[in-house]
């Protein structure tokens, strides 16, 4: 099921993928405003990956397909900031966009459903391996990556967390079914393993 809306945008260095939470200050004027009214009216905005240009200053080139992100928690910082808590949620496909006077970004989006909850199977068994071994690896409680797996979930997961070129996770969230990410997924795993490549930096 497809829908379109406009909605606000949030362009960033890094990539959030539908499933992942992720905690972001917010300090410029137009962001902390996106964030008032996001909350005010209980809307989502998108995340898009930046190509080219930085999260401040002028507006960046951006990806066109990014994640739909509802806003879970917020708090002021010591510093004075605001911290907000947001949860991916939907894949997005951005077509024309329009920037406001004071710098924030709207876009025509086509928000695609969230994919099926389908269990995993033996095939996914060496992801789930690898998952495992990057929670160690990192330190992380391995309960917290490995937590209600579904087919889709672990690989918006190992996504994340893999150390592999910007160019290629963002190619991600173009792909349509959970069956081409999960091929894609296993190119990664395989190619790190082939360069003996540490599960993560």
């Amino acid at each position: 099921m497809l829908r379109q809306e406009e909605i606000a945008l949030f362009p960033l260095q890094t990539i959030l993928y539908p499933t992942i939470g992720s905690r972001m200050q917010i300090f410029e004027q137009r962001y902390l405003r996106l964030v008032k009214e996001s909350m005010a009216d209980s809307k989502a905005f998108g995340i898009l990956p930046i190509i080219e240009g930085k999260e401040v200053g002028a507006t960046p080139e951006i990806f066109p397909w990014g994640t739909l992100v509802t806003i879970r928690d917020f708090e002021q910082q010591p510093n004075g900031l605001l911290s907000i808590t947001v949860q991916g949620e939907e894949r997005l496909h951005i077509g024309a966009t329009r920037v406001e006077d004071d710098g924030l970004m709207f876009g025509e989006a086509e928000i695609y459903s969230a994919d099926d909850d389908e269990p995993i199977g033996f095939a996914e068994d060496d992801l789930v391996d690898m998952l495992e071994s990057l929670a160690k690896h990192m330190g992380v409680d391995k309960s917290v990556f490995l937590a209600d797996l579904t087919r889709a979930t672990l690989v918006w997961r190992l996504a994340g967390v893999l150390p592999v070129d910007p160019e290629r996770k963002r190619s991600l969230l173009a792909m349509a079914t959970v069956d081409e990410r999960l091929v894609e997924i296993k190119k990664w795993v395989i190619e790190l393993r082939m360069r003996g490549a540490k599960p993560a930096k």
